[in-house]
């Protein structure tokens, strides 16, 4: 028999919360793999035995929070499973600039140099089966050799987009970010 979910308390959250700041802040200067507990905690001002309450270590932490991220993501995904993608490009894109947004500090170092190059596999795999039925929706069913294509040209194109998009600051809204990549896709690897 399932248990019930247990909602996190105030507390915990914020720990993690403290815990995850340092983390990004410490991506933005070397990779996980070079990063310490110890110093992960001096910076975030806990004991060590904090942090193992709820980590193995810093590559179980930096896993955890991506999979907080992608549950997230799906959920966004999710709310969009019934529509018609051809015509609901745009909203589902500006979901996902919303989130990027929210998210920006912890998406640019997860797709900077110090990065996991995980995060952007997992990405991809979120969007391929949408990017599928996207294509499906546009025009005859294209074989699997030619979706592969039209899915990379999208994914890598948009990943691209996110990246400079973050890596700049975010200056332009998740609106016109939406717009932009709306009419890639649509002029580019769907038309």
């Amino acid at each position: 028999m399932d248990e019930p979910v247990k909602k996190e308390d105030r507390r915990v959250r914020r720990t993690k919360k403290m815990l995850a700041q340092a983390l990004v802040a410490l991506l933005q200067q070397k990779q996980a793999k070079e990063i310490t507990v110890r110093e992960l905690t001096d910076l975030a001002d806990m004991n060590r035995g904090t942090f193992y309450l709820y980590y193995k270590d810093i590559f179980d932490m930096v896993e955890k929070i991506e999979d907080e991220l992608f549950e997230r993501l799906n959920d966004i995904v999710a709310l969009h499973e019934h529509e018609d993608v051809a015509a609901q490009a745009r909203p589902i894109l500006l979901q996902l600039f919303r989130f990027i947004e929210e998210n920006q500090e912890l998406c640019k170092v997860l797709l900077s140099p110090n990065g996991d190059m995980n995060f952007l596999h997992r990405l991809n795999e979120v969007l391929r089966e949408k990017c599928f039925r996207f294509i499906q929706s546009t025009g005859p069913t294209a074989d699997e050799d030619e979706f592969d294509y039209r899915y990379s040209f999208v994914v890598f194109g948009i990943a691209g987009i996110i990246r400079t998009w973050v890596s700049r600051n975010c200056p332009e809204s998740p609106e016109r970010m939406a717009e932009m990549a709306a009419q890639m896709i649509l002029s580019g690897g769907f038309a």
